[in-house]
């Protein structure tokens, strides 16, 4: 694959499954009460539907939107800066986003979702796993630049 935005799309969306596993297991080992696509279903829904099948269908389109966009702007941002680093730059990118999405977020659907503290924790590790999968799947993937643009 040549093409950034299908390497970007592609890397997001495999990033997301390995996080949303890791989500899925500390749910099934009660570390969290909820699954990422309740939290990002909370944006849209009211507090009543959150645990209906609609939140899940609701959360999952946004959730996978949001995660190929985000792929698709580490593979530009990696175009530009370079291979040097990846993993750090994964890294600090899968968290950046937790505090700039998540953040928001988070706040909202604290009030809807009656989220733990174990909630925050789980989506923080969560996120810091989706950025080391960014960067391994980039690598994987995407021809990185020897040296910034």
């Amino acid at each position: 694959m040549k093409d950034k935005v299908v390497i970007g799309i592609v890397t997001g969306l495999l990033a997301d499954a390995i996080k949303l596993s890791f989500n899925y297991l500390a749910f099934r080992l009660n570390f969290a009460t909820v699954v990422f696509w309740q939290i990002a279903a909370s944006r849209f829904l009211e507090k009543n539907d959150l645990y209906q099948p609609l939140a899940y269908i609701v959360g999952g389109i946004t959730d996978l939107t949001v995660t190929s966009i985000a792929g698709i702007l580490f593979i530009y941002f990696l175009h530009f800066t370079g291979r040097d680093y990846i993993w750090l730059k994964g890294t600090g990118f899968g968290l950046t986003i937790w505090v700039a999405l998540l953040g928001t977020l988070l706040v909202q659907s604290r009030v809807k979702l009656d989220l733990a503290t174990s909630d925050i924790i789980v989506t923080a590790i969560a996120h810091l796993i989706y950025g080391l999968s960014l960067a391994l799947f980039a690598k994987r993937f995407y021809r990185l630049p020897t040296h910034p643009v």
